[in-house]
């Protein structure tokens, strides 16, 4: 019986961290979006990147990918009207957003970086790409992890909470605030916690 009570109070935990993590993938993707809107027009003459990337931009994603993006939005908006750079760029997934950021092995991404991206991060105050991108990478894993229903319970879940914090913090005071303010997972877990406080321990 403890354990069905602890698999619905996993069940409970990632729908509530999915929903957190939606309000973070929707706000890196707006900045990240924004930044290459601008650099697009001034490389490319026009912001619908998602469309007619600027072709440092198309050696960083997979043509596949934009594809891929572009005929989910056509389904989604069902005929009634084309599809719009924001319904492709809806449709563009977490996994793509994660791989823009700067790499050592992949010295495009870093010139994307220099030239648009770190203008996302406008508030980082020191902190480096690389930690944002792997506080990125931690956020992806774990969206990953929730999405093929694997336990979650036993993880550092403060610890995926903050690493979203702090990359909206990197841009902007704004960005962190609301999704603190909002965030259900916070309070989720402190009740969770409290019922299961043998794994408190692990965090």
């Amino acid at each position: 019986m403890r354990a069905l009570e602890l698999y619905r109070a996993n069940a409970q935990i990632s729908g509530v961290a999915h929903a957190a993590v939606h309000y973070f993938e929707v706000m890196l993707r707006n900045a990240l979006d924004r930044e290459l809107r601008t650099w697009n027009q001034s490389v490319h003459g026009t912001p619908e990147w998602a469309f007619e990337p600027g072709r440092l931009l198309a050696s960083v994603i997979p043509a596949d990918r934009l594809r891929r993006a572009g005929l989910d939005a056509a389904r989604a908006v069902r005929g009634r009207r084309r599809p719009t750079h924001d319904d492709v760029i809806a449709q563009i997934t977490f996994g793509v957003w994660r791989n823009l950021l700067p790499s050592k092995r992949h010295r495009w991404k870093q010139a994307l970086w220099d030239e648009a991206l770190q203008h996302a991060f406008a508030n980082r105050q020191g902190v480096r790409v690389d930690q944002i991108a792997r506080s990125v990478a931690i956020v992806s894993d774990f969206r990953n992890r929730i999405a093929h229903h694997e336990p979650v319970f036993a993880l550092d879940l403060r610890g995926k909470r903050k690493a979203m914090r702090d990359v909206l913090n990197s841009i902007s005071p704004t960005a962190r605030r609301w999704f603190v303010e909002h965030e259900p997972l916070s309070p989720a877990l402190d009740d969770f916690y409290a019922d299961w406080p043998e794994f408190a321990r692990t965090n």
